[in-house]
């Protein structure tokens, strides 16, 4: 695992990042505190990179990838951050020394493989989720309906627009791993599901989740966080853009520009955290976040079962009535209650704890800055050496400031 962070003012960004990484040797975790995770770009360039989530690329450590990227001599200033982390991810296709072709369908696997895992831990979630009523049905039947759910998601975003297929890869390039894959498809489908009576339709979505988890913007996958963050040339005040990159495939890396954040006129200071930061947004929000999401639960589901019960304490009252009643509230009321009640927490979040930091920020120094962003990196190994968890989070705390006027600067560093 690992803890991450980026601080933003119109001054400069700090970066910080832990040196813990978790190896799985079969059923065998270990955890080694001696990775490096933040870079410079390149020298001279203020411009830094950090990377979480998978620590390598088809068994090639990212630093390793970032000095080949220096060593091309391609390194030079580009208007925009985002500019930077496209020219780095684009040096990864077709780049047959690193990732040759023979070695590209296991590539495949792995990404197919995962996906297919995902599968099943949500139809496992389904199970869980829908009680004893759900705990009759059969394996099969959940299955089909996680598929179902899998399929769709890859064609359909959450409000319902279509997902587009990411411009990392060219036109036609879904046919082309339908056709080249075809028989590795099959067979990973063979081997996974054949335990499970799943109809000729479902086989079917589960081939076209196969070209799917390739091709669309969606990762259910293993991936890597890469986030770049600095200056410009173009740009006045500090920029982050974060990229989620997963397989090689066709020679092709598949890559995305997830989120990007920027300080301008208006927001002059900004907290962006990475992976297992539980402890440093606990601090920034006031709450941990798995307890709020527990607290959120818990008064939905009160909230319902208090209308159940007023509505059936009404005894003289007709049957239909009470259970029109009774939807009504569910449908209507409920939900704008829980809104309102979601609002009014969240902007006493916002007044009392995440504004006064945000202020602190605004007027910061880049030895500030960086000192916070160290400290903020610390609570979470702090968090699971006191509650003696799993040191997924430890080690060094590299650090680094990126300003305009003095560019890359290291504030802490591993081996001095």
């Amino acid at each position: 695992m690992t803890s991450e962070i980026a601080l933003m003012n119109q001054r400069a960004v700090a970066l910080a990042a832990d040196s813990a990484v978790t190896l799985i040797d079969g059923g065998t975790v270990v955890v080694r505190n001696d990775q490096r995770k933040l870079f410079n770009l390149g020298a001279g360039l203020p411009v830094g990179v950090m990377f979480f989530g998978v620590a390598d690329l088809m068994g090639h450590p990212w630093e390793g990838l970032i000095e080949h990227f220096q060593a091309q001599g391609k390194v030079a200033p580009l208007p925009h951050v985002r500019d930077h982390a496209a020219a780095f991810t684009a040096i990864l296709d077709h780049l047959e020394e690193f990732f040759p072709r023979e070695r590209q369908k296991d590539e495949y696997k792995r990404l197919l493989a995962s996906v297919f895992r995902y599968i099943f831990h949500l139809a496992q979630y389904l199970k869980d989720l829908g009680g004893s009523d759900r705990a009759q049905l059969a394996d099969s039947v959940i299955l089909k309906e996680a598929i179902d759910l899998i399929w769709r998601d890859y064609q359909f975003r959450d409000d319902g627009s279509p997902r587009r297929d990411l411009p990392c890869f060219p036109p036609g390039f879904g046919a082309q791993v339908a056709r080249e894959y075809a028989t590795t498809i099959d067979e990973l489908i063979d081997y996974g599901f054949s335990g499970f009576a799943l109809d000729a339709a479902t086989r079917q979505h589960l081939r076209e989740i196969a070209v799917m988890c390739v091709v669309k913007d969606l990762f259910l996958e293993d991936v890597t966080g890469l986030v770049f963050a600095g200056f410009g040339t173009a740009e006045r005040y500090p920029a982050v853009s974060t990229y989620f990159l997963s397989a090689v495939v066709g020679g092709i890396a598949k890559r995305a520009e997830v989120s990007t954040d920027a300080i301008d006129n208006e927001v002059r200071s900004k907290i962006r955290v990475f992976a297992d930061c539980e402890a440093t947004t606990a601090f920034i929000r006031g709450i941990d976040y798995g307890l709020e999401r527990r607290i959120y639960t818990t008064i939905q589901t009160m909230m319902r079962g208090l209308v159940d019960h007023v509505v059936g304490a009404f005894v003289d009252v007709e049957a239909a009535q009470r259970d029109a009643v009774r939807r009504r509230f569910h449908s209507q009321y409920l939900g704008q209650y829980f809104s309102t009640f979601q609002n009014m927490i969240s902007d006493y979040q916002q007044q009392v704890y995440i504004n006064p930091i945000l202020r602190v920020l605004e007027i910061a120094g880049r030895q500030e800055l960086a000192e916070t962003a160290r400290e903020l990196i610390a609570l979470n190994v702090f968090k699971k050496r006191i509650m003696a968890q799993q040191q997924t989070v430890g080690g060094a705390i590299d650090v680094a400031t990126i300003s305009r006027e003095t560019g890359f600067q290291w504030f802490t560093r591993q081996g001095g």
